[in-house]
């Protein structure tokens, strides 16, 4: 079937039109937002693109941040039947100029932002009877072959790409992730993902309005603010980047260091139950996080094992979930409590996978095939490099069980060649570097064909830090993974989404080495 993203959501946010569809969590207070005030906004706002020009076909740049305002913006350009193009409101001024220039926008709906454009339109909670009387008598967009938002991505490595995704490439992912869990209109999203990134249009507004079911905003992105949501708001679905569940964890094992004995048998206890009945003794822990926890989602880069284990000996829902912009984007998920932590799970519902040129190891590329993959890119030859007979190549290094889980090893694109010609992957060295408490993040790049570092990291002599965590990893790793060469930062340079922005890292590594 077919299914423009409008026509999707309508019939569920109709039926829940008294209920809220948004908390947004302020420092001025909570600010609550009913689904029928969601409907009315959309309608208003598809009639104030018509009288604009916009008709399928047309762009819609959207400037907002996370919010009721930027789902309006989005639902109302599917209405119309207009291609979406996400704007991020994070990037620097040149970032976004070059993200509109690339995408060249009819016209960008905008909130709370100061971006100029010749054809602006702000979005507002609008509620006018005779814009809404008026699009109602227009008939929406049906088409779900069509392209649904365009999306800019510079990718953690470059090379800036225009992907083309459709209504249907969208709609295969939440069919997929209705099956992966018993999602109802009861559930309650943290809002976390940016809504420019693909993995928050779809995990975290396509799919809470299909359902029905309510968003809550944090006041901030700050580690307290958060835990305090997911208590007072009794949070049931947090899709979040590995960062989050890592700040967690610390967090949790500060609290079980300082609670004593006690603390540590019950730990014990629970850990020593079966992983599926961990649940029903663990209620003091669910507890911190609003008792209602349902599914946890970590996406956006590697989500380490030992962190996925730690979660769940506590008998807490962590999985990993794996895809890209191109597969809009879930490709596979792991099950409910899977033993395979360091494995992203099998693939989704329709969603096919296989490696390509193995190694000796079952190491090869991965390509993903399914109703999630893009239609293409805007530049037919980065298509040729990308599509082969409805494959799309990953550039991930990957192997696949006799399950059919997939384990990826490593990015193509990152692999470090030594002049011994070893292969050094440096997901594999973060990893196993970030493992250490005093690192608060590491991020591995190639300088004369050896593997360096740049770390931030913590305590009052951060070089002596620094040179004792490089010298216990280069006591666990082979020769050609070890580091002799680091830099120290306050932080890693990130993507909005949260995946580390792998093109400054040489720049960042030559400018902060430590002799």
């Amino acid at each position: 079937m077919s299914h423009n993203l409008w026509a999707l959501v309508e019939p569920s946010m109709r039926e829940n039109a008294s209920r809220l569809a948004w908390v947004c969590r302020q420092r001025s207070g909570k600010r609550e937002i009913t689904y029928q005030q969601i409907i009315d906004a959309v309608l208003c706002t598809a009639q104030d693109l018509r009288e604009a020009g916009i008709a399928p076909g047309k762009t819609v740049g959207i400037t907002a941040p996370n919010g009721p305002e930027w789902t309006i913006a989005a639902f109302a350009a599917f209405r119309v039947g207009a291609m979406v193009a996400p704007i991020h409101i994070g990037n620097s001024d040149h970032e976004i100029a070059a993200q509109i220039d690339a995408i060249n926008p009819d016209v960008m709906l905008t909130y709370d932002s100061e971006l100029e454009h010749a054809h602006r339109i702000p979005i507002s909670l609008q509620n006018d009877p005779a814009k809404i009387e008026a699009e109602l008598a227009t008939p929406a967009a049906e088409d779900g072959e069509a392209v649904a938002v365009r999306i800019y991505t510079s990718g953690s490595t470059g090379n800036p790409k225009v992907a083309r995704l459709s209504h249907n490439n969208l709609a295969s992912n939440i069919f997929a992730a209705v099956k992966l869990e018993s999602f109802d209109r009861n559930d309650r999203f943290l809002s976390l993902l940016p809504f420019s990134h693909c993995m928050g249009i779809t995990g975290n507004v396509t799919l809470p309005y299909y359902l029905g079911a309510r968003l809550v905003s944090p006041k901030v992105l700050a580690a307290n603010e958060i835990l305090s949501a997911l208590e007072e708001e009794k949070i049931t679905v947090v899709i979040a980047v590995p960062r989050l569940f890592r700040n967690i964890m610390l967090g949790l094992e500060k609290k079980f260091s300082e609670g004593g004995k006690a603390l540590s048998v019950y730990r014990k206890i629970i850990k020593a139950l079966p992983k599926r009945t961990r649940h029903l003794l663990n209620g003091p822990i669910r507890k911190k996080f609003g008792g209602e926890i349902k599914i946890w989602v970590s996406g956006g880069s590697h989500l380490d094992g030992k962190i996925s284990q730690y979660y769940h000996d506590l008998g807490l829902p962590l999985r990993q979930g794996y895809g890209l912009t191109e597969t809009s984007p879930l490709s596979c998920v792991q099950e409910a409590f899977d033993d395979a932590v360091d494995s992203v799970g099998r693939p989704i519902d329709g969603v096919e996978v296989k490696v390509v040129d193995p190694d000796e190891n079952g190491n090869g590329e991965l390509w993903i095939k399914g109703p999630n993959v893009m239609l293409g890119y805007e530049d037919e030859e980065q298509n040729q490099n990308a599509l082969e007979d409805g494959w799309f190549k990953s550039g991930d290094i990957a192997k696949i069980d006799h399950k059919g889980r997939v384990t990826l090893t490593g990015r193509s694109k990152r692999l470090i060649v030594t002049e011994a010609g070893k292969n050094v992957y440096p997901e594999e060295l973060e990893t196993l570097l970030e493992r250490d408490p005093m690192v608060k993040e590491a991020g591995v790049t190639e300088v004369d064909m050896k593997p360096a570092c740049v770390m931030s990291v913590e305590g009052d002599d951060p070089v002596a830090e620094a040179k004792r965590v490089i010298k216990s990893f280069n006591q666990l790793v082979s020769k050609h993974n070890q580091i002799t060469r680091f830099a120290l930062v306050d932080e890693l340079p990130r993507t909005p989404l949260g995946k580390m922005a792998l093109q400054q890292l040489p720049g960042i590594f030559e400018s902060n080495e430590i002799r």
